[in-house]
């Protein structure tokens, strides 16, 4: 795989995954967040989850700090709100260089994130441009996998964590419910790649697909994506084409956890998008396994 200018080369820095936080309050009234999310999973121990962060200095209903674990068959989530110009919360403490701890009613522990294969970068013709509200100042957004490593308690069972996850961070003008119709994607890590793509429809009716192939010398953009599902709309099967390479043909091994996706404000009286992730164990056509999430997401129209 050739590196390309849509993705550098792996490194040991996080780059724009660990910007400080961007607490500027813009002067135009449309929400504009700063979001961190941090999934992870170790298959070994039954060990999925995620950190999930969105700041924001002027949209104050959707502050909002998440950490979800599903360990084997009991699950524990601390949600918490956030206030002005900080990722951290009462119980969840978010460094962007390394990783999070918390310490909340039935969850506690630390994990670290290190770069695992290239950066995937989500600017110019790759933007996710369903989730900006202004095509004139698109979202920044950027994707890369980690190893994870640390300790995490589930009410009061303790677990050591040696797997991998991704990270992703996004800012700017952002507003779901308002400019997306239905979209899924999808963070999956191979032994020799990891995948980040996207398929979106705006509310515009604009549908794009955008993504990349990454290891440790580049990336290569995805140009195509395509999903089957099952008969409650979950994850079965899918073929993500690039631009350089065959399709990767991707199929379900068995899913090990599930979590609802909070975005926007706490209560919402209108189109609102609702969004859901699961974690899998996975099996390429080639025969080669990984794991990783998917996330579906849908805006509710009726109200």
């Amino acid at each position: 795989m050739s590196g390309t200018a849509s993705g550098t080369a792996i490194d040991t820095e996080w780059g724009p995954l660990a910007q400080p936080l961007h607490a500027e309050v813009p002067d135009d009234p449309r929400p504009w967040r700063d979001n961190a999310f941090l999934c992870f999973w170790d298959p070994a121990t039954r060990v999925t989850g995620v950190m999930h962060i969105s700041a924001s200095p002027n949209a104050a209903g959707g502050r909002r700090a998440r950490v979800s674990v599903r360990l084997e068959n009991t699950t524990v989530e601390v949600v918490e709100s956030l206030g002005f110009a900080t990722w951290n919360s009462e119980s969840i403490t978010f460094d962007p260089q390394t990783g999070f701890t918390v310490d909340g009613p039935g969850l506690s522990g630390s994990l670290t994130f290190t770069p695992h294969h290239a950066l995937a970068v989500f600017l110019g013709e790759h933007a996710p441009k369903a989730f900006s509200l202004d095509s004139e100042h698109p979202l920044h957004h950027y994707q890369r996998s980690a190893r994870v490593i640390g300790s995490l308690t589930v009410h009061g069972r303790t677990v050591e964590v040696d797997g991998f996850g991704y990270r992703d961070r996004t800012w700017g003008f952002r507003e779901e419910s308002a400019s997306v119709q239905e979209y899924y994607g999808c963070m999956w890590v191979f032994p020799d790649v990891s995948v980040s793509a996207i398929r979106l429809l705006g509310q515009d009716g604009h549908t794009a697909t955008i993504g990349h192939v990454c290891d440790a010398n580049g990336t290569v953009p995805v140009t195509g994506m395509t999903i089957v599902r099952d008969a409650a709309g979950l994850f079965r099967s899918t073929r993500i084409d690039r631009k350089e390479g065959d399709p990767l043909e991707v199929s379900l091994v068995e899913r090990y956890g599930t979590f609802w996706c909070p975005m926007g404000v706490e209560e919402q009286a209108g189109p609102t998008l609702s969004a859901y992730d699961e974690w899998h164990s996975l099996r390429r056509a080639d025969g080669v396994e990984g794991f990783g999430l998917l996330e579906q997401g849908i805006t509710r129209q009726l109200y």
